[in-house]
């Protein structure tokens, strides 16, 4: 029923959808090299940054001190094979990636609930063991949202027109798999995929009086979710006043603040800092955003926003530049993503934002984050490939967008 209603027509029948470029919008540029070199760098800078902030923790739990690092370098190895492989693929085969990879990946999400088959942590089962590895699925989940909202809403660009018959069965679906990140639960996943959503209808032409609306709902619902959860809100209100509670609920957070502190604007030096001394927890994950502020100080924190900012950039720069309707949905969906799942992260360690459990993409250490970025990443430099040679750059992204 919910795929008929999200593959049937909707409004006047659309042209039949062109899934490959013609010759001359196909590989007829390079790939951009904003894209691939700002993202080096930050992978360069994650892997630095992993092997000074876990050092303490690997040394004292396995008696090396460059486990995570060494993980951490294999990762990001089959990450980068990742992006060449993706980065060289086809439109054609992308779309039909994201229509299997998303149902795939919504197998993998109701497997993780089943107990005994899901792996807990830190009170949440997000984590299924295959043995060779450890995936957590809610990372490719967003990825492949965004490529399966991009498929429906380049193939009947008239849906975003008509709310019942065309937005209502889009929520409907992703509703379906905010229910299984919930059930894990991952709130921030969630979250980042709801802006995912909805930065993509907004480009593909939605009224903003819909969006508005859709916002208003949702208000409420994300309301209830966290006061209906104690510990997420114990969260959301912590951040508020961290020094409340300082030795308990707030301690994650007051910790990273002293690690700003003590960095101020030229850092204690690499290596050098204190708080990864097993005073904050997950200061090689969720939070070595703290570490680089307090080992590099100021200047590399701004340098690292600056990258971001850069990447996020060119992510809509593609997507301004392309023809291709499908092109321009998912690229403005993986800028979506990667800009507010880096901003999410930053806003939390700075105090900023409550915490929500989410990793600073190609920075933080995590196997299926890293290899999973880097696929995104890949998808910019296919889709940067596509771009015609010449092309007037539109001021919006939404000029033109059903077209």
């Amino acid at each position: 029923m919910l795929f008929k209603a999200l593959t049937r027509p909707v409004g006047k029948k659309p042209a039949p959808p062109n899934w490959e470029p013609s010759a001359d919008k196909q590989r007829v540029g390079t790939m951009d090299l904003w894209v691939a070199g700002v993202s080096f760098c930050l992978l360069i800078i994650g892997l630095v940054m992993v092997y000074s902030a876990s050092a303490p923790i690997a040394l004292r739990t396995y008696g090396d001190a460059s486990h995570y690092a060494l993980r951490n370098g294999i990762f990001s190895l089959l990450g980068l094979i990742c992006l060449v492989v993706i980065s060289r693929q086809s439109i054609t085969t992308i779309r039909r990636l994201g229509q299997w990879g998303f149902w795939g990946i919504m197998f993998l999400l109701v497997v993780t609930l089943i107990p005994g088959v899901g792996l807990e942590g830190g009170g949440a089962r997000r984590w299924i063991n295959f043995g060779f590895a450890t995936v957590q699925p809610s990372e490719p989940y967003k990825v492949v949202l965004v490529l399966y909202m991009a498929h429906i809403l380049a193939n009947n660009p008239a849906r975003v027109r008509y709310f019942f018959a065309g937005v209502v069965p889009l929520f409907v679906l992703f509703g379906m798999g905010a229910a299984l990140l919930l059930a894990e639960p991952d709130f921030g996943a969630t979250m980042i995929c709801a802006s995912v959503v909805f930065g993509m209808i907004f480009v593909a032409g939605i009224p903003l009086s819909w969006i508005f609306g859709l916002v208003v709902a949702a208000v409420p619902m994300a309301a209830a979710g966290v006061i209906m959860a104690p510990y997420r809100f114990r969260r959301v209100t912590s951040f508020l006043d961290p020094w409340d509670d300082p030795l308990d609920s707030d301690f994650q957070l007051v910790q990273s603040l002293l690690s700003f502190g003590n960095g101020g604007y030229t850092g204690t030096g690499l290596g050098e800092g204190q708080q990864k001394q097993f005073y904050l927890p997950e200061s090689h994950t969720d939070f070595i955003f703290a570490v680089i502020g307090e080992e590099l100080g100021l200047f590399w924190i701004l340098l690292i926003i600056l990258l971001f900012a850069i990447l996020i950039w060119r992510a809509l720069y593609i997507a301004r530049l392309a023809d291709d309707r499908f092109v321009r949905l998912a690229s403005t969906g993986v800028a979506v993503l990667l800009g507010t799942q880096s901003v999410a992260n930053m806003g939390v360690v700075m105090g900023l934002l409550p915490p929500k459990g989410l990793t600073l993409p190609l920075v933080s250490y995590g196997g299926t984050s890293i290899i999973v970025t880097l696929g995104a990443i890949g998808l910019l430099l296919a889709f940067s490939r596509t771009l015609p040679v010449s092309e007037k750059v539109g001021f919006s992204l939404r000029k033109n967008s059903s077209t």
